[in-house]
């Protein structure tokens, strides 16, 4: 079949960033219908040549599609998913859902089977957690992940538009006084997004805290890659805001039930779907988040034993969190049910 779609959220970044991946990989569709919230009524979004008139989020919105998209708020999710979950087949990027036992948490390179026993509703993970897991879902089913440590590098577009907001007016105000940037003397306002000045900083809190002290942001890494990969993996996760635009990076050490050495990891992630390698120090050849962004795989380098545990390994990864974390595994959760008949 050739579905019809929709896009919920379409005019957000993640929505729009969601309509160019459809284009550009050329998702065979009958119609694409955008659907936005109230204030994007009038509006339209451009798609394969065509301004497509914006359809406010309605009960008929839904009216004759076969899947749709979301990237929305999680109250919004909440609101609305169960309101057309037997009517219509949802991918959901939102975290509403995500964690719920009848819904499968999908990453086509490495879990795609648990999309066949959907019921209605799919959700798409975190895009922290997919930096993380891209790489370490091959190395762990060679030689079993045990525990895992893992930081954070999170770009200030995870926070939406407002957060890149905060960072470009934050530079534009300190650009003029380095002196007092060097002297720490940096009086600004707080901004929409942080609860600190990101400008020239880092922020050790993304999400909120729980009385563990854990942020969310560092409960869904753990708690999605226990869902995916193996509930018995031992992960303790540090999120980190840092003043980029667009890209995550994870740096992680993982102990194994067995040694698993550098060039056994180089090759187990050279084969692995969805993941460049990019390892030699030397050569100034490792990952950053700016090469990660506008790209469709996560890039993984800085692989190192720890000299201490032969059964340990340190990496580093970067993905685009518009691309990977959100929008384009939301469409290849797409491709794969159309592909294998599963509407």
């Amino acid at each position: 079949m050739t579905p019809r779609i929709g896009v919920v959220g379409a005019t957000g970044a993640v929505g729009r960033e969601m309509l160019r991946i459809l284009e550009q990989r050329d998702f065979p569709l009958a119609e694409l219908r955008p659907i936005a919230s109230p204030r994007s009524a009038g509006k339209t979004v451009s798609f394969r040549g065509e301004d497509i008139p914006v359809t406010v989020i309605a009960e008929e919105a839904f009216d004759g599609l076969d899947l749709v998209v979301w990237d929305t708020p999680d109250e919004v999710a909440r609101e609305w998913i169960p309101r057309v979950r037997d009517r219509v087949v949802s991918v959901d990027k939102s975290a509403a859902f995500r964690l719920e036992p009848d819904v499968p948490l999908v990453v086509p390179e490495i879990n795609a089977e648990a999309a066949r026993g959907h019921s209605g509703l799919l959700a798409n993970p975190n895009c922290t957690m997919v930096t993380l897991l891209m790489p370490l879902a091959p190395l762990h089913r060679a030689a079993g992940a045990r525990r895992v440590i893992a930081s954070s590098y999170q770009s200030v577009s995870g926070a939406g538009a407002a957060g890149v907001e905060d960072l470009y007016e934050q530079l534009e105000k300190l650009l003029g006084d380095r002196e007092a940037v060097r002297r720490g003397d940096v009086d600004l306002p707080p901004g929409r997004a942080f609860a600190h000045p990101i400008a020239f900083n880092v922020i050790p809190h993304v999400g909120g805290f729980d009385d563990l002290g854990r942020t969310s942001e560092e409960r869904r890494v753990a708690n999605e890659t226990n869902k995916i990969l193996d509930a018995d993996i031992d992960i303790f996760a540090t999120a980190v805001r840092v003043p980029t635009v667009v890209g995550h990076g994870v740096s992680a050490w993982v102990e194994f039930d067995r040694p698993l050495g550098v060039e056994e990891a180089r090759a187990l992630l050279e084969g692995a779907d969805g993941v460049e390698v990019e390892d030699d120090g030397p050569a100034g050849r490792y990952p950053t988040p700016l090469q990660a962004t506008g790209g469709d795989k996560a890039i993984v380098g800085r692989l190192r034993g720890d000299p201490n545990n032969v059964n340990a390994l340190g990496f580093f990864s970067a993905c685009d969190n518009l691309r990977k974390g959100a929008a384009l595994n939301a469409v290849q959760i797409a491709e794969l049910l159309v592909r294998e008949q599963l509407l």
